[in-house]
């Protein structure tokens, strides 16, 4: 494996039903891959937003995409067309997938209205020690405040729009809509009123 690849694919886990059937067909999707300049960042350290934390900051590749253990990549070429989608203007980057053929930006993001998608839609430029990183109190809207504050530092992503889909989402009751309880969200909601109030 090289010592800088070009992509770090971080890929949290945690305990859920059929979690090993997740993980593998993840692995499986990225092991097919035509593009193979990667390293795969396995991490397990408490919740969604830590565990993601620990594999960015991991990472050693030029990109980090991010790739939740129930969803994986569409195709063979899914990580191709990232990589050839991401220019040297390019900060970070959204890519269609399945329950979101056409991502846009909201203004109002940090109410929860995420047109983006999920942060396995997510690849974004690795800048090391200085990377933003996921906001530990979040489960429920952490890709809503990461989205705010990634366009806040460094502009409007880019979308890949008329691309094919690159990452499947799986959806099922193993998801945190279903996992967390209304009050769990509700104080992510004034968590993030108070923070962009």
């Amino acid at each position: 494996m090289p010592n800088n690849p070009k992509i770090s694919i971080v890929l949290p886990i945690h305990n859920m039903t059929n979690g090993a059937f997740f993980l593998w067909r993840a692995i499986n999707s990225i092991m097919e891959q035509t593009f193979t300049d990667y390293e795969i960042i396995i991490t397990k350290q408490g919740r969604m937003a830590e565990n993601t934390n620990a594999g960015i900051k991991k990472a050693r590749g030029e990109l980090i995409k991010i790739l939740y253990m129930d969803d994986w990549l569409a195709h063979p070429n899914a990580l191709e067309d990232i990589i050839n989608n991401f220019s040297h203007y390019n900060q970070w980057l959204i890519t269609p997938v399945n329950t979101n053929t056409t991502p846009q930006w909201t203004d109002d993001i940090e109410t929860g209205n995420n047109k983006l998608g999920s942060p396995s839609a997510l690849t974004f430029r690795n800048y090391f020690d200085e990377n933003l990183l996921f906001d530990e109190r979040m489960s429920w809207l952490l890709d809503c405040d990461y989205y705010k504050r990634m366009k806040e530092k460094f502009g409007f992503p880019r979308i890949l729009f008329g691309c094919q889909v690159n990452v499947n989402l799986g959806v099922g009751d193993h998801q945190m809509t279903h996992i967390l309880t209304d009050e769990e969200k509700l104080a992510e909601y004034k968590l993030m009123n108070e923070k962009y109030a």
